[in-house]
C-alpha cells in the first residue's frame, strides 16, 4: 500500500466524487497509483484539500466525458475522511495543524512548486494518518466570518436617484445610474443594454435616434478624465468607442462624446421618480 497526494480540482470531483483521473498524455505518475493505495485528493485551483480517499479500482481509460475532455486515465475511489466545511480544508492551514510536519513540507510551510505540473506526489503512512487527524477534528469557524460590524463608508451626497439613495462615488454606481434611466436621459434614449463586460470598451447599448436603432460602444467611468487613459493606449485608440458615460465630466477635451449622467438624468423634483 502506497500513500499519495492526488491533484485534482473542484469542478473534476464535483463531477465525480467516486473517480480520480488524469489526460492521457499527461498522467505521469497517477499510472502509479493502484488499487488499495490511499490518497489525500487535492484541489489545487483552489488550494484545499477535499479529505482522503482509498482507491477501490483499476485503471480505466475514459476516451471522452462531458465533464473530462479527451481521453482519460482513471481510478474508481471510495471515500474516508472528507473536509467538515463546505468550503474544505485551506492546504495552508493542513500543513500548519499537523502534529508532525509533512515530509514533503519539513518546515510548515506549504510550497506549491511542489505540486506544479504533477499529477501525484508520494506521502509517508504517518503523514496519511497525520492528514486524517487533522481532518476529522477541523472545523472552519463559518459563523464568525462576515458578521462584523457593517461598513457604511464612502457613500456620496444623500439623493433620491431611484435605484440608489447617495450619488455614486464610483464606477459601479455610474454602470447602475445607466442601465436604470437609459431610456429617460435628456439627450439620448437607449433600449437595450447588449453586455456589459471586462474589456474596453466596457459596453454595448441600443439607441433608438428617430425611427431607427443603432448599436453603440459606451465606456463607463466615474470621473472622465479616467478616459485618458484609454486615450493614451495605442492599442485602445483603434477600438469603436461611441460614449464615454460618467457622473462627473472633468475632461473638456474628451474626443468621444461625454454624457454626464447628473446633468442627464430627468430632474423632476424627485430625482428617479
Amino acid at each position: 500500500m502506497k500513500y499519495w497526494f492526488i491533484i485534482h480540482s473542484l469542478p473534476a470531483y464535483q463531477a465525480h466524487p467516486d473517480y480520480i483521473g488524469k489526460e492521457k498524455r499527461m498522467a505521469g505518475k497517477i499510472t502509479k497509483v493502484k488499487p488499495g493505495d490511499r490518497i489525500v485528493y487535492y484541489a489545487m485551483r483552489d488550494s484545499v484539500v477535499v479529505g482522503t480517499f482509498q482507491v477501490v479500482g483499476k485503471q480505466e481509460e475514459w476516451p471522452d466525458d462531458t465533464a473530462w475532455k479527451g481521453p482519460h486515465i482513471c481510478m474508481k475511489i471510495r471515500k474516508r475522511y472528507l473536509a467538515a466545511s463546505r468550503y474544505f480544508l485551506p492546504v495552508q492551514e493542513l500543513v500548519k495543524l499537523v502534529k508532525r510536519p509533512i515530509s514533503i513540507f519539513p518546515k510548515r510551510k506549504f510550497i506549491p512548486i511542489r505540486f506544479k505540473d504533477r499529477t501525484s506526489v508520494r506521502i509517508t503512512p504517518v503523514d496519511f494518518r497525520n492528514i486524517e487527524k487533522v481532518l476529522r477534528a477541523y472545523k472552519l469557524p463559518i459563523k464568525q466570518l462576515f458578521k462584523g460590524p457593517t461598513n457604511d463608508e464612502n457613500l456620496g451626497e444623500p439623493m433620491d436617484l431611484g435605484v440608489l439613495n447617495y450619488a455614486p462615488t464610483s464606477e459601479q454606481g455610474v454602470v447602475a445610474l445607466f442601465a436604470h434611466f437609459m431610456g429617460k436621459l435628456k439627450t439620448h434614449k437607449f433600449v437595450k443594454i447588449e453586455f456589459i463586460r471586462q474589456g474596453f470598451p466596457d459596453a454595448c447599448a441600443i439607441e433608438k435616434q428617430g425611427k431607427t436603432f443603432s448599436r453603440k460602444y459606451i465606456e463607463f467611468e466615474y470621473n472622465a478624465r479616467k478616459f485618458r487613459e484609454h486615450v493614451k493606449n495605442p492599442k485602445h485608440q483603434q477600438i469603436c468607442c461611441d460614449y464615454l458615460v460618467c457622473w462627473n465630466n472633468d475632461y473638456p477635451t474628451c474626443p468621444v462624446e461625454v454624457i454626464e449622467l447628473q446633468r442627464e438624468i430627468p430632474m423632476d423634483g424627485g430625482l428617479g421618480r
